[in-house]
């Protein structure tokens, strides 16, 4: 056929190519016209003359028609190929055309010769704008599948845009890491049963970017969908017109708002793969957004055009629901919602293996310790470790603490600098949640709930955030109006750690002025900390804020914290208590005397079996042991009331919390099974060896015996001396971990004492295992 259109080419001159790639705005893109062919009937050929490329074929199989679609498909591949193809052929293998690349016309020579076609070459380099712009409108249309490809390409800009290095924050993504959510298969699944909205909702950082990036990446080669990732923060006005932007800038394919919506109709009813528009970060205020949500959902589109859109959880009930919060708008009621929380137990551990191939490890006891949920926090310490002039040397990995404690707020100090505006509203909702929190009128619901959830009545706010700034605040999504189980209206925090670190530095400045009583000063402390989410967290941080203001804590105030012990209390057939369940509420319980107990939730009354209820116990007053532990960590020094040092304080802590019967540790996340313990009569329960470090105070003593391991040995005597099976228990944790993990050096001592100490003492007590 070839030799037909060009008799005049000398034998073996002619050459093609089914894959050929052509330069679309900054993107280059690929034709595969193989693939073509099997999905549409007809192959897309780039034919050249030795190195110069003479036409681009369409060829039709055989028995179909030409059509002008043929032509216009061919004459936009060659107008977008540099340098262009003067030629464009459409043969069915029986009819054979031929037309001008420049002009779209047939191609007429005077005499079919070489010199002709050298004319006609020169002639193909003088496109008009307007014909290019043209070509591009037709392969971005229904009949093409370089659409697809072009979007694919328009979103790696966009995202490739939005990635930057681990200590980039102000960038939300980091190459190679991207942790795999639960919550993109549950998107995905909503797009493919054809739903026009959903909508991926969280708290601020809690990931919903990288829901829309996997997304995107996840479905990168599918054949079903092409994804359109567009960041809403990133442009002004609604979703079409920053589809418009994204194209022209991505693509250099520029259209008017109207025209974008024409095309987006004209795919959105075409048969093949369904557009996807994913759009990051959707505001409040934007009334734009709202209405084009509307219209591309609406009537003019059809089906093969659907959106998933990232939204803090406040702004998603703005747009599902009315100003009365009691119907459903049109996005609500075309919307499925797909709500983003902290990593469960697989998606941590996807995010384990994931640091693993960065050389980042989480010592053993991580997998229990909550902070390591929270997506930004991971990334805040691979950065840290990443940017170690260490790193450079590929020999070594590095391993992240099997908790943070009061790291944990120092991350968010460093996220959130001073002259974060953030903060500023952050320090007055500190202020409202100590008022709130020492009202004893609140309802016990209310105090349960504020317990495990930085939750402020409205009441006491209005009196330290004025209104314009509390709608900031929600605006932006850090804030979130609700009503609590008492149905009071309360605001919530929305990054806890956040008022937890402003908290502390509330604390810190309150304790300065009490401190010369201190009796009084350790009462109103742990008190105060008893009634806070992080409590421990946040105590033990005030106390080093006090340190680093310049404030001595005398050892007396120490001494006083150390008297406020755990306590335990056996449950008892007849005995009443109640508990907070994140997503459940408020639930009562009253142990009965055959081995069952009632349980009312929500004015639903319960019996249940309760076989571990009947004899167990009950642990209260923990606060004060808790902060204590983490301070324990640290090297500090005591001072008696009149300024005089007395010596070392830390290794006198570590002995005596260490003595504590029960696990000194905060709730882990309501998707754990539990953490294995051991129960010994007379001695208390301690916390299984298999969980690795789980606990503060046993973290503390590892810091200790790591820090200090050449001077301990008497601190080691005097804490078997003490006939404590518990601090036994967790010293053996900790030289374990110390044996696994420490250097040569450290983990031959560690083991050493494990064998002629440690161990032989714990044979005095029952066996574990």
């Amino acid at each position: 056929m070839l030799r037909v259109a060009f008799p005049w080419v000398p034998p073996g001159s002619l050459k093609h190519q089914i894959k050929f790639t052509f330069k679309f705005g900054r993107k280059t893109v690929e034709v595969d016209g193989a693939a073509a062919s099997q999905a549409q009937g007809r192959a897309d050929i780039l034919v050249f003359n030795g190195s110069t490329p003479l036409a681009v074929l369409e060829l039709k199989r055989e028995g179909l028609a030409l059509s002008d679609d043929d032509r216009d498909q061919g004459l936009s591949y060659a107008r977008m190929i540099d340098p262009r193809p003067p030629l464009v052929i459409v043969t069915n293998g029986a009819d054979l055309r031929l037309f001008e690349s420049h002009t779209g016309n047939a191609w007429q020579p005077a005499t079919a010769s070489e010199t002709a076609l050298a004319e006609l070459v020169a002639t193909a380099g003088k496109l008009a704008t307007s014909e290019l712009q043209r070509a591009v409108e037709v392969l971005m249309g229904p009949g093409s599948q370089v659409w697809v490809k072009a979007i694919r390409a328009a979103t790696e800009e966009t995202i490739s845009e939005m990635t930057g290095r681990w200590e980039e924050f102000e960038k939300p993504f980091v190459d190679g890491f991207l942790i795999s959510r639960d919550a993109t298969a549950e998107a995905l699944k909503n797009v493919r049963a054809g739903k026009r909205i959903t909508i991926v909702e969280g708290a601020p950082l809690a990931g919903k970017s990288s829901v829309l990036r996997e997304i995107a990446a996840g479905k990168a080669g599918a054949e079903d969908m092409a994804v359109l990732f567009v960041e809403a923060d990133s442009h002004s006005g609604g979703i079409i017109s920053m589809i418009a932007v994204l194209l022209g800038d991505a693509l250099g394919w520029h259209i008017s708002s109207d025209d974008t919506r024409a095309w987006l109709a004209r795919l959105s009813r075409q048969e093949g793969p369904a557009l996807v528009i994913a759009v990051d970060g959707i505001g409040v205020g934007r009334d734009e957004i709202r209405k084009d949500i509307e219209e591309l959902t609406g009537d003019r589109y059809g089906d093969n055009l659907r959106l998933v859109l990232a939204t803090d959880d406040t702004v998603t009930t703005r747009l599902t629901m009315n100003e009365t919060g009691r119907k459903a708008t049109r996005i609500g009621r075309r919307a499925a919602i797909v709500t983003l929380g902290v990593l469960t137990a697989t998606e941590f551990r996807r995010a384990v293996n994931l640091l693993s191939d960065h050389r980042i490890g989480i010592m053993k006891g991580g997998q229990a310790a909550n902070e390591y949920r929270i997506p930004w926090v991971l990334r805040s310490l691979g950065a840290d470790i990443t940017t170690s002039s260490q790193y450079a040397n590929e020999t070594l990995a590095a391993a992240l603490p099997p908790l943070l404690g009061v790291e944990l707020l120092k991350r968010v100090r460093e996220r959130f600098d001073e002259n974060n505006d953030i903060r500023h509203g952050y320090r007055a909702l500190a202020e409202a949640v100590m008022a709130d929190a020492a009202d004893d009128s609140r309802l016990p619901a209310t105090v349960l709930q504020s317990m495990e959830t930085f939750m402020i009545r409205r009441k006491t706010l209005k009196d330290h955030l004025e209104f314009n700034e509390l709608k900031e605040l929600t605006s932006r999504g850090f804030a979130k109006e609700t009503v609590s189980e008492d149905q009071e209206m309360v605001v919530v925090a929305r990054l806890p750690e956040l008022l937890a670190s402003e908290l502390a530095f509330l604390l810190a400045q309150e304790l300065s002025p009490r401190i010369t009583d201190p009796r009084s000063a350790a009462a109103w402390f742990v008190t105060a900390c008893a009634r806070l989410p992080l409590g421990d967290i946040i105590g033990a941080c005030a106390l080093f804020d006090f340190f680093a203001a310049g404030g001595s804590i005398p050892m007396s105030f120490i001494t006083e914290m150390l008297s406020i012990k755990p306590q335990t209390q056996k449950l008892h057939p007849g005995m009443t208590f109640a508990m907070s369940f994140p997503g459940a509420g408020r639930v009562e319980f009253t142990v009965l005397d055959d081995g069952r107990a009632m349980m009312r939730s929500g004015g639903v009354q319960e019996i249940i079996d309760a076989e571990d209820l009947v004899d167990g116990d009950l642990y209260g007053e923990m606060d004060s042991w808790m902060i204590l532990a983490h301070l324990a960590g640290f090297p500090f020094v005591g001072q008696t009331p009149d300024g005089v040092l007395a010596g070392r304080a830390d290794p006198m802590l570590l002995t005596e919390i260490g003595t504590a019967t029960m696990a000194l540790r905060r709730p882990a996340l309501q998707d754990e099974s539990g953490l294995p313990m051991h129960h010994i009569e007379g001695h208390g329960s301690i916390v299984c060896h298999m969980a690795g470090i789980v606990e503060p105070i046993t973290y503390s003593i590892y810091s200790f015996l790591r820090r200090d391991s050449a001077g301990v040995e008497d601190w080691l005597d005097e804490a078997i001396d003490r006939n404590s099976f518990p601090l036994l228990a967790r010293i053996e944790i900790a030289l374990v971990t110390l044996v696994d993990g420490g250097s040569p050096q450290l983990a031959s001592w560690a083991n050493e004492m494990l064998v002629t100490k440690i161990r032989p003492a714990l044979g005095a007590f029952p066996g574990l295992h």
